[in-house]
This record gives structure tokens, sequence and C-alpha cells, in this order.
């Protein structure tokens, strides 16, 4: 990515709570771009340490994603080998469509969530089913189709 991209995103945070990893990653550059710009800006350096953990789940989940055009949310933390977003908090390591699942629907999910929706990825709640809301659907589509 641009000078320009990793300034903006540097200057619209708190530069000391964004690492130069974490940026990178986000931005597609190198923690060394990102170290240079920070320098030529004269920003604080990133302040290493934990985080509070008076944190939710779902505080955490909002933190770590944004909302997109057409009422969906795009991941912007860690994820899998095969892209999809995955969230570790507290030990716990989990889909953040599960997380997002449950945040909707107020249960946990039965098997596999899914993002009903075109989006690649898409981690907003009201977009996630699960396998018995999948075979609901189905069922019903049969119905009309007989």
């Amino acid at each position: 990515m641009s000078y320009e991209a990793v300034a903006r995103a540097l200057r619209q945070g708190d530069p000391r709570n964004l690492s130069d990893l974490a940026l990178a990653a986000e931005h597609g550059c190198s923690a060394a771009m990102v170290a240079r710009v920070r320098a030529e800006l004269h920003l604080p350096a990133y302040a290493r340490g934990k985080r509070p953990t008076v944190q939710s789940l779902e505080a955490v989940f909002w933190e770590r994603s944004r909302p997109v055009p057409g009422g969906h949310r795009e991941w912007t933390a860690q994820t899998a080998a095969s892209g999809t977003p995955v969230l570790s908090w507290r030990g716990l390591h989990v889909t953040a469509g599960r997380v997002a699942f449950k945040m909707a629907h107020g249960r946990e999910p039965e098997g596999q969530v899914r993002p009903t929706c075109t989006f690649p990825h898409c981690v907003e709640p009201a977009c996630q089913a699960d396998r018995l809301m999948r075979e609901a659907a189905r069922a019903s589509l049969a119905e009309v189709a007989a």
C-alpha cells in the first residue's frame, strides 16, 4: 500500500495502540515501512504490553471488524489459512462467524456457521446461519417447489 494510507491510519487512531506489524498486515506493506512513516511523522512508537482485560468477547469482535457498504461487516484481524476470520480471546480460539451468530441469535450455533450473503467472509451478525437454519431454509424451498 501507499505511504499515504499508512500515514492516514496512524493519524486516525492513537499511534501508541497501533503496532507496526498489525498496520503492515492491514495495509500490505512491511513493518519497516510503517516504522519509517511513523518516524517521519514524529509519532510515538507502539506501546507494547497487555491490553486491558475488561473487554468482553463482543467488544473484541466489534473492535476487530468494520462495517462495509451493503450492510455487511469485514474482519480486520487474524484469519485462518483458508481466509476464515478467527478470533482469539482469553485462550478461546473460535471463528468470528460463531461469535457473530451467538450475538445475533442468542444461542450457540449447531454445526458450521456460514454467511447467508455473497460478501466474502462476511462477519455481520445478521448474515450468519448455522446448520439448523440452512436445513430449515432448504425444507421451505422444497415445499414451495413441490
